[in-house]
Parts: structure tokens; sequence; C-alpha cells
């Protein structure tokens, strides 16, 4: 698998780790990271929301979404929501570790990152109402890319957004947080 997948592994949380719990009000959500370790560089999923969506609009994103009262864990949100948005079925994830969670400005949700690996061929599938297209940028790729944090106010609140600038894509947001997260981690583990 390599050394950066190596490096990856050791970078996340344990699936067992306690996290803080969802401050009141919020709801729980998930996203999955999924790296297809067939590659060296680690090509990452991200989908584009569609245009008209409510929340996150137009946005670069992961495969995710909301808890629903059937899921038994934040995994098991994570890889609905990944099955649902994309076609990834379950069992063709090799969940390796969460990364903590962040609070979503937009829609409020309490995220929780899950990371796992693909290891076989799987026949993405965009779910036409939310996803426009999936497509994959190389986490070599995003540990080198142009990275800035910008305070940006919306409803008179400013807040620090993270923003990568990679392959044409512009990638902002939680998902650009999620991703100074895991860089960071990743940056640490070699030194």
């Amino acid at each position: 698998m390599g050394s950066l997948a190596a490096r990856l592994r050791g970078a996340v949380d344990p699936l067992d780790i306690v996290h803080e719990p969802s401050p009141s009000a919020r709801r729980a959500a998930a996203v999955l990271l999924l790296f297809d370790v067939r590659e060296p560089g680690l090509p990452l999923l991200f989908l584009e929301r569609t245009a008209h969506l409510r929340h996150h609009a137009g946005q670069i994103g992961f495969p995710g979404g909301g808890s629903e009262a059937t899921d038994p864990t934040i995994v098991a949100t994570a890889l609905r929501e990944a099955a649902e948005e994309a076609g990834i079925p379950p069992a063709a994830v090799d969940v390796i570790g969460l990364l903590p969670p962040f609070l979503t400005a937009t829609s409020d949700n309490w995220l929780t990152p899950v990371v796992g690996l693909q290891g076989r061929d799987i026949e993405l599938r965009g779910e036409p109402f939310e996803v426009a297209r999936l497509f994959h940028v190389d986490l070599s790729a995003l540990m080198t890319a142009p990275h800035t944090v910008r305070t940006l106010s919306h409803d008179g609140v400013s807040r620090n957004v993270h923003f990568y600038e990679v392959g044409g894509e512009v990638i902002w947001g939680v998902t650009a947080a999620i991703l100074a997260e895991l860089i960071g981690r990743l940056d640490h583990s070699c030194g």
C-alpha cells in the first residue's frame, strides 16, 4: 500500500474513540473520505453538489449527510449516505478510522469524517438530484496544493474558512477544514 497509505492509517483516530458529543440542537451527520489504495497518490473521492440544493448548492464535498434513527453508528451513517449519493457498496469500504467532528456553518450539523479505503473497482453512480458529478483528487496533490484561510462574514458572523485550490477545483468550507485537519496530521506524522 505504500508509505502514504501507512501514514494515512496512522493519522486517523481509532473507530472506538469517543469524540466530543454533538452540541445540543445539532444534528449528527457524517461524510466518507474514500481513498483508492491501488494508486500511489491515494485518489480521494469528491462530489459536486447540484446547484438547486438548499444547503451547500454547487459546492464540492464528500458523500455524506445526516444520521437517521436506523443508523446504529456514525460509521453506518457515512456508509449509508455514500451508497445513496455515489453508489458505493458498504462492503467495498475498509473503514480505518475517524477524524474529530466539525460544526457545519450552513446546515448546523455536527459532522464526523469517516475515513475508508477502496481496494477494488466500484461503479460509482451519482444520485442525480443531489450530485452533479463525482471526481477524484490525489491526496499527494492535496498535500502540496495552495491552502489559504480567509475570514468570511455571513449574517453578521465572521468565520475563518479554509480553501484549497488543486487541479482547477476550489475546495472550501467544512470540506477544506477536514482536509486541513487530515493533512496537518499527515505532516506531523513525518516529522
